[in-house]
């Protein structure tokens, strides 16, 4: 699960993350595709974040811990419920489409040899450039 004590390094690098990267995303990116103006506020939560990583790191312990928990629910949500959602989607009707018109691509279904290896002549130039 998560980390239950980070070393100074990661939340020194935590604190940059979030100095750096939140005016970036929330402040310019997202408001830019929508067509307004750079979010001030996410100024007063990257100075305060750029102050204690640079001063003090393990301050910033607890919005660490916050931030890994909301990575792991994210991760579960990924996981389960948004693959689960392609399997069902894409994979169940292209297995039952290959189902219903015989395709059989690793050919298990042929019966009446005694094994399932296929022979193959080689010829000598095979083997004279192989890459």
């Amino acid at each position: 699960m998560t980390n239950p004590s980070p070393t100074t390094r990661q939340l020194r690098e935590f604190g940059f993350l979030i100095a750096i990267g939140f005016p970036l995303l929330l402040g310019w990116l997202l408001p830019t595709l929508r067509g307004r103006s750079f979010h001030l506020w996410t100024i007063w939560i990257a100075i305060p974040s750029l102050i204690l990583s640079l001063g003090s790191p393990r301050m910033l312990s607890v919005p660490y811990r916050g931030w890994m928990k909301l990575g792991h629910a994210l991760g579960w949500v990924n996981g389960h419920i948004i693959l689960g959602t392609v399997f069902v989607i894409v994979l169940q009707p292209i297995a039952a489409v290959m189902r219903l018109t015989g395709y059989d691509p690793l050919r298990r279904r042929s019966t009446s040899t005694s094994s399932y290896r296929e022979r193959i002549t080689r010829k000598p130039t095979d083997l004279t450039r192989p890459f």
